[in-house]
């Protein structure tokens, strides 16, 4: 995998080559869907307990080492107009299968992973639509936005993190495997797929690195992706295990992107003149049923002792505890959200990631603060 790494990441980006023949050079026509261990991925689901139906992954076959069927035309994928008719071509096909991604991260951390279902390939992939609808670019910046644009952002927003089922470490790469495995046609249309592909193998900081190449070297369908996908944190993207873990066995204490998820109801964005916002919705109020788990006995998130401990000793607001913790976890996911932004939108200058709490119990009183704030360099 090491030699793969090297050349498949150094080649897609010198040259204009279809993926399909990189893969196919370096894998050997290999379709078998394994572990980096040789484990084959039905071993692998149960020795680890995970239930599930081989029917709800229609493109494996059943044979003891399943091997990836060709279930996509990409001449015909191209034809599509839309979104909603990419969700349609692409469920028909996959099953059910990527609710299980989030079985498969949750095995790598005592309370889980992040959640990586369709909750967050959908939530992807429409923010990275809006992103690039605002921005006018086409997929490739050689024109306006169009239909091509929009089918191609809901391709790799919705395929972007499969290769999770194979390994965490480098599941971009995998990821690009897997659909390289999946399309017939690619040939077809060299430019397409390459962009694709090039988008979902960059959209991750340590594979950017280590090839040598920035976000600077992209093009707006990889800035919409990258976008897109750090801006998305709050309690939907908290991993069924966590729920199962809970208060507890101390999952906000010991856990910190959890608490960091629990805290946020949601996450959005906005324009202003020169200035692109992410704004976090903070809250330790109230929790809906779904987070029960997450609770104390009056349902209000448990936040950690230090939060309160500063709130005691130094009149330091949970909000303001919350913003130190979100610098210091999600420190280069915002550097990388707000480098995207920049490529897509260059008449902007600032980028700013805020945090409002809506204070309902009248406690701190109502307020918005900037966590962080970026400016073009």
């Amino acid at each position: 995998m090491g030699l793969f790494r090297i050349l498949l990441i150094n080649d897609i980006v010198k040259t204009v080559m279809t993926a399909q023949t990189l893969l196919n050079e370096y894998f050997v026509g290999n379709s078998s869907f394994v572990r980096p261990s040789g484990q084959s991925f039905w071993e692998f689901l149960n020795e680890n307990d995970i239930r599930y139906e081989k029917s709800d992954f229609p493109f494996l076959t059943n044979s003891k080492v399943p091997e990836i069927k060709q279930v996509f035309d990409f001449s015909e994928f191209l034809t599509l107009k839309s979104k909603g008719e990419v969700f349609s071509y692409l469920y028909n096909r996959f099953g059910k299968s990527l609710n299980y991604v989030g079985a498969v991260l949750d095995l790598e951390r005592t309370h889980g992973f992040n959640d990586h279902s369709d909750t967050h390939t959908l939530w992807v992939t429409q923010q990275g639509i809006e992103l690039l609808q605002n921005s006018g670019h086409s997929y490739d910046r050689s024109g306006n936005y169009d239909n091509i644009t929009e089918v191609m952002m809901a391709l790799i927003g919705m395929t972007h993190d499969m290769g999770n089922f194979l390994s965490r470490s480098d599941h971009s790469i995998y990821s690009v495997w897997m659909l390289s495995r999946l399309f017939k046609n690619i040939d077809k249309h060299p430019r397409e797929w390459w962009h694709m592909a090039y988008s979902i193998l960059f959209h991750e900081e340590p594979v950017l690195k280590e090839s040598g190449n920035d976000l600077a070297s992209g093009f707006p369908l990889q800035w919409a992706l990258v976008a897109a996908d750090k801006m998305h944190v709050g309690r939907d993207r908290i991993g069924l295990r966590s729920f199962i873990t809970g208060i507890e066995q101390g999952v906000l204490e010991q856990d910190a992107h959890v608490l960091l998820n629990a805290l946020v109801v949601r996450s959005t964005w906005f324009l202003e003149p020169e200035t692109f916002v992410w704004n976090l919705s903070f809250t330790v109020d109230q929790l809906e049923q779904k987070f029960s788990h997450l609770g104390k006995d009056n349902n209000r998130i448990w936040v950690p002792e230090n939060f309160q401990k500063a709130l005691k000793e130094q009149t330091k607001f949970y909000r303001d505890s919350y913003a130190d913790l979100f610098c210091e976890i999600y420190g280069d996911r915002m550097n990388m959200a707000a480098e995207a932004v920049f490529f897509l939108f260059p008449s902007l200058t600032k980028f700013q990631v805020r945090l409002t709490d809506i204070d309902t119990r009248q406690k701190v009183g109502s307020k918005e603060i900037i966590i962080k704030e970026f400016t073009r360099k």
